[in-house]
């Protein structure tokens, strides 16, 4: 199992498409309006916007249901649509959901990547038939420098070789219509095609089949251009790929940063740490491709880290964990190299971890069932302070691996949440001190809850392995933690908080 950002995008795009279309009635009226407007003020752009409502009315209201992805490249969207009306389309709509008063900000961030993905593909739109291998191979066809007589692209079908495309060096359309060319195999429809042509030209010519990606790729060039042409060929067609190839790192690498802003636009609305922390919890799942987070902070002083906020996990749970690094051996020697190499390092690389059972104690394995999980840090990039980490994976259960835009993407992801939180650290720290002692060391978990059963200092010694000395120490600083003036009320102020 992989999950992409590509696929989180996909369905932050489908939930925004979902949401316009519940609207349907009111946002065609609210567009109506605007038209109106226009045209009743002599505006020159009234009939640019009609022109763009009844595009967008088709695509966002009469479209086939689709499960691929947003399929907005396959819509015949005008260029003459530009960020202006676009802009009024989408402001329109946001009033629309704004009204109906029953919509979190989370819908209109996902209205607004609809929008936003819309109109990027308007503007690469004129681009985009370079990446089109109908367009390569008519282009290649109608070269007045290539002895090339037709070319056709061919897909399978139904068991069948379909012929979808076909040009010759005149950059006419051999198809003429709806006509249907197949046959069983390539060889037969080579046959086939070369009998559209005279008897007289067809003993002069070949036809060579190029496989390319799911479709194949039929030449027909003259018997004796064939040693000449083919390397030419296939190297423009590496040439095209190579092409495309770059065509969709580029896309892909819009896709992470688009959720990098959306990521920063959530946590910068938090009013105070707590919400905060709630928002980056809930941003690393609703932005990237992770089903649960966990975001635990970090004390340098005590090696220990303790469980903040969890995501689609039991949050109690969560925030009941205060464990020693030491017990983390994977997170543990990272953050040894933080120490090590301090303000050195440009940046703190998550970790993916194949098999938790390899870097988490058991009892965590079991309780939450993990199976592939990511450590993300979360940190100041000026100092490399360290804040703390979110542990993230894809469901209970579930292995997976990590695609390399999600580690771009995670880098960002805790540079902004740790930002965000160093801005409220000192306020937090200096309003809720007494929440922060309540922290307690693994062994200090350990006294208190035997002191809860009932032990006495000698019991609660024997049970650990340790001197009354050493017991009596790990007492006296729960109690000092707990602000309590005696074991009863540090007790139950323990109970009260959820410690033990």
């Amino acid at each position: 199992m992989s999950l992409t950002i590509n696929h989180q995008m996909d369905s932050l795009f489908q939930n925004g498409l979902n949401i316009v279309q519940s609207h349907q009635r009111l946002i065609l009226n609210e567009w109506g309006s605007i038209f109106s407007h226009l045209q009743r003020t002599g505006k020159k752009s009234a009939d640019k916007m009609e022109a763009a409502i009844n595009l967008f009315t088709d695509y966002l209201f009469l479209q086939e249901d689709d499960n691929t992805e947003y399929a907005v490249s396959r819509k015949n969207i005008s260029p003459q649509i530009n960020q202006f009306t676009l802009t009024l389309l989408e402001n329109a709509v946001h009033k629309v959901v704004q009204s109906t008063g029953n919509h979190s900000y989370e819908d209109h961030q996902a209205v607004r990547y609809l929008f936003s993905a819309i109109g990027e593909d308007i503007l690469i739109q004129p681009y985009q038939q370079y990446f089109s291998i109908d367009s390569f191979l008519k282009n290649l066809v109608s070269s007045n420098q290539l002895p090339i007589e037709w070319g056709a692209v061919v897909i399978r079908k139904n068991r069948s070789y379909v012929v979808e495309k076909w040009f010759n060096n005149m950059s006419q359309d051999l198809l003429l219509g709806n006509d249907v060319l197949k046959a069983d195999t390539i060889y037969d429809l080579s046959e086939l095609l070369l009998g559209q042509m005279t008897h007289q030209n067809r003993k002069y010519y070949n036809v060579l089949p190029i496989p390319h990606d799911d479709v194949t790729l039929l030449i027909c060039i003259r018997h004796e251009d064939t040693s000449q042409i083919m390397p030419f060929i296939t190297y423009a067609l590496q040439m095209y790929q190579n092409g495309k190839d770059s065509y969709e790192v580029t896309k892909q690498e819009q896709q992470w940063k688009d959720s990098v802003i959306m990521f920063n636009e959530t946590i910068m609305r938090s009013a105070d740490y707590n919400e905060a922390v709630e928002n980056i919890t809930a941003g690393f799942v609703n932005y990237l491709p992770f089903e649960r987070c966990a975001l635990f902070s970090f004390s340098v002083h005590e090696q220990t880290g303790f469980g903040l906020f969890g995501h689609r996990l039991d949050n109690q749970a969560i925030q009941n964990i205060t464990e020693d690094i030491s017990q983390l051996p994977l997170v543990q020697d990272n953050l040894q190299l933080v120490q090590l190499f301090g303000s050195t390092m440009d940046y703190l690389q998550p970790i993916y971890v194949k098999e938790a059972s390899a870097g988490f104690p058991d009892q965590y394995v079991k309780q939450f069932d993990l199976r592939s999980v990511v450590i993300a840090p979360i940190f100041v990039s000026s100092n490399n302070k360290l804040f703390g980490a979110a542990i993230l994976d894809q469901g209970a259960g579930n292995y997976f691996k990590v695609e390399q835009e999600t580690f771009t993407a995670l880098l960002k992801f805790g540079q902004s949440a740790g930002e965000i939180l160093s801005k409220f650290y000192d306020q937090h720290r200096g309003h809720s001190k007494k929440s922060a002692s309540l922290h307690l060391s693994p062994r200090e978990l350990e006294v208190m809850k035997l002191m809860a059963d009932g032990a006495s200092t000698s019991e609660a010694a024997g049970n650990l392995n340790l001197s009354e000395y050493t017991v009596r120490d790990y007492i006296s600083a729960i109690m000092q933690k707990m602000e309590a003036r005696n074991r009863t009320e540090a007790v139950a102020r323990a109970i009260r908080e959820g410690l033990i």
